[in-house]
């Protein structure tokens, strides 16, 4: 009896699952975000998530954090990049995740590899304007006491975007702990490496993990 029942129960969170992933995978746009739908609610309910899920707030400048925002964006996951680009405004730092820095032929030497999938075309896409336009609405206006109006940003509502993300490739450190010592001991050819591919390539930084 109590099998049955586990198999049935197993079976409707498959076709619950099933029914999340083929909506993700037809995602949609939507006048209405995800607060404003009920998805950042502490109390959400898994039917609104399956519902709603794979909409999203068609307004993708709005920024609601003012914080800043870092995103890993991974070579084997094309979805990925399209996401990155379509809300690039929300992102402060982009972090392909391309790199390898691995040891060298000889002793204590270092080589960088992974530069085989940097996307030129991707970055300038992600380098183009996102808006600019002031947002009348989230403007906030105070009467003095000498009845003049003052108007400034309201810290409450969401605000459009002016800045586009600064692009930071991942560089994983692929070493052993004797050749992390000796990278420690003598960073010099390895700080060479990574200054020179950020220069070439036009990155703004690099993160390491």
């Amino acid at each position: 009896m109590h099998a049955t029942r586990l198999l049935q129960l197993l079976g409707i969170h498959t076709v619950v699952c099933m029914a999340v992933i083929s909506n993700a995978l037809q995602s949609e746009p939507t006048d209405l975000s995800a607060a404003d739908r009920g998805l950042t609610d502490r109390r959400v309910k898994a039917r609104l998530l399956a519902e709603e899920g794979f909409k999203y707030y068609n307004n993708v400048t709005d920024k609601r954090f003012g914080g800043n925002v870092l995103g890993y964006v991974t070579p084997w996951n094309s979805h990925g990049y399209e996401v990155a680009v379509r809300w690039r405004a929300k992102f402060s730092h982009i972090s392909p995740v391309w790199y390898q820095l691995r040891p060298g032929d000889k002793e204590g030497s270092f080589q960088l590899s992974g530069g085989h999938d940097v996307d030129q075309k991707w970055i300038s896409r992600l380098r183009q304007p996102a808006e600019k336009e002031a947002d009348a609405d989230s403007q906030i206006c105070v009467n003095n006491k000498s009845g003049a109006q003052t108007c400034g940003a309201d810290a409450s509502a969401p605000y459009k975007a002016t800045t586009l993300p600064l692009i930071v490739p991942r560089v994983v450190v692929e070493l052993t702990p004797k050749q992390t010592v000796q990278l420690l001991q003598k960073p010099g050819q390895a700080i060479d490496l990574l200054v020179s591919e950020m220069e070439q390539q036009g990155f703004d930084g690099l993160v390491s993990l």
